[in-house]
């Protein structure tokens, strides 16, 4: 079957959500079907230069930034044109609150055409974490919720990650996150004696909650705790958002510079040592802020595929009552850091029996034949030596 694959966002050569892109459109392809990549391109200024379709530009952008932002949110003429020379049939949207009444045109005209449109919406719902944003990320919001009331007579499925039946009046399919294993590598841990790194991997949103931890550390050292054992929180993905700022105004506040460490994205070799020097991993802590209490964050899983245990407060269906796994309360208090302590030191974790349930659960290609098998005639799930992913325990711990 003949698929687009179209994001409104650019890829990034070690950006998690464009490695989260590029392995979807690979499942698909290993699932047989025939998948082109639409994604837009920036300059070295961030700023939009075009749309592309694999490596071939179908739009190309004023070279002023407030018309190329309305270029990219206005103009689907091409993208059509292509969905129609290329004999597209099904169309696989991640819907980033895109909508307006240029792309609701766009959608009644692949309706028209008879293409079955799947829209993926990463997290929902998603109008809450408007909250913070300026006001004309708001009005975007505003013309968004005006604009997808349309979408129940125009999108063939909705793909979430939450456990909705429906969306906006549309039937929804329940996946989790993938992943790609091939492109994660396991944990190889250094022993540090008298001493526990956690780490986390995020972009500092305040849902992840990580100010619960930030002063479950304050409490911990405030009563005299430290001779135990010295706990060491890394910080990955900080940037210069309110929540980040409020961290290191929190750090400073209780004197935990020595403690907790802060890293701007980092990628490769660099993150690889960081995970190796971690004990546990730190998954969400705050998703009931966004009333929020299920989740399949991307995050557990990469954490999963790495052969580290980790922890978290909201409900993940793939992770429940898995001995790797350690859940703290939905609440907004301070993490009791004694019973991380506890969790890491009474049990004896294995690295490869992790990533072995990542790779037999929770690829990209297990949630896609959820997907596709109902939904296109006569789909038949590829064998098991198509689908299987080399597992060789002597390279991955490198």
């Amino acid at each position: 079957m003949n698929t687009l694959f179209l994001v409104n966002e650019p890829l990034t050569e070690f950006g998690g959500i464009s490695k989260k892109i590029l392995a979807q459109v690979n499942a698909l392809k290993r699932l047989g079907l025939q998948v082109a990549l639409s994604y837009l391109e920036t300059n070295g200024n961030d700023e939009l230069k075009g749309r592309y379709v694999n490596e071939e530009m179908i739009d190309k952008y004023s070279e002023i930034p407030f018309i190329s932002k309305l270029q990219f949110r206005c103009n689907y003429k091409n993208l059509y044109r292509y969905v129609k020379e290329k004999g597209i049939q099904l169309v696989y949207m991640r819907y980033t609150h895109f909508a307006n009444p240029f792309f609701i045109s766009f959608l009644k005209k692949l309706k028209k055409s008879g293409v079955i449109v799947l829209l993926e919406i990463p997290t929902y719902p998603y109008d809450q974490e408007y909250r913070d944003l300026k006001t004309s990320s708001k009005i975007v919001l505003l013309i968004e919720r005006f604009s997808r009331r349309w979408f129940k007579d125009l999108v063939t499925r909705i793909i979430t990650l939450s456990h909705d039946s429906s969306i906006f009046g549309i039937p929804a399919i329940s996946i989790s996150n993938g992943i790609d294993p091939t492109s994660i590598n396991v944990v190889n841990k250094r022993k540090t004696d008298n001493e526990i790194h956690l780490i986390a991997v995020a972009s500092m949103g305040y849902w992840h909650g990580y100010d619960r931890l930030i002063e479950g550390l304050h409490n911990y050292y405030i009563n005299g705790e430290s001779g135990k054992k010295k706990i060491f929180l890394h910080l990955v993905g900080y940037s210069y958002r309110n929540e980040s700022l409020r961290y290191r105004k929190l750090v400073t506040e209780y004197n935990l510079k020595n403690y907790v460490k802060f890293y701007e994205k980092i990628y490769g070799e660099e993150l690889d040592d960081l995970f190796n020097r971690a004990d546990v991993a730190v998954g969400c802590l705050g998703c009931h802020r966004k009333a929020m209490e299920y989740s399949k964050s991307l995050k557990n899983r990469e954490y999963c595929a790495r052969g580290i245990p980790f922890f978290y407060a909201e409900t993940d269906e793939d992770f429940e009552g898995k001995d790797f796994i350690y859940k703290v309360p939905p609440n907004d208090d301070p993490i009791d850091i004694e019973e991380i302590i506890n969790f890491v030191e009474d049990n004896e974790f294995d690295p490869i029996k992790i990533r072995r349930y990542a790779i037999e659960n929770l690829t990209w290609d297990k949630q896609y034949e959820k997907v596709l098998q109902g939904l296109i005639p006569n789909f038949n799930t590829p064998s098991k030596d198509v689908l299987q992913y080399e597992f060789n325990e002597n390279v991955d711990q490198r």
